[in-house]
């Protein structure tokens, strides 16, 4: 199947953006491998914040648009995540999620958090189209 390539700055699908975190966190030492395996497992929801438009009559000022960013996990990774991360290392995997955006999108991570999920969507999905 063919898709058709977007020349303008979007975000990069989420899978790809978890497996290149993946990798940052593997090259940050082994206290990271842990949560590097368990970044694939994850799903990720961008939500952009809008930049105030241009007003007539003012200098364009360039800015870069914030970017809320919000991770759902299965259940048990999510509390395997909740073992590892403390208070200095959230920060750390926030700055690995900027790191892994590309600088010419344009977004800085505003709000970064982790949500856990008590169980997949897609189950929910297949056990209503069996009971039809």
């Amino acid at each position: 199947m063919n898709q058709k390539r977007s020349y303008t700055y979007e975000l990069m699908d989420g899978q790809a953006l978890l497996f290149t975190v993946k990798r940052l966190l593997a090259e940050g030492g082994a206290g990271w491998q842990e949560v590097g395996d368990l970044m694939p497992q994850g799903h990720v929801e961008y939500k952009p914040q809008r930049v105030a438009p241009l007003k007539s009559g003012y200098n364009f000022q360039y800015q870069k648009a914030g970017l809320n960013l919000t991770l759902y996990f299965p259940e048990e990774a999510f509390n395997r995540l909740l073992d590892i991360l403390d208070k200095e290392r959230v920060p750390q995997l926030k700055s690995a999620f900027q790191k892994a955006l590309p600088e010419r999108s344009g977004y800085v991570i505003a709000d970064f958090k982790i949500r856990g999920i008590l169980e997949d969507p897609g189950l929910e999905e297949n056990s209503s189209a069996r009971e039809e």
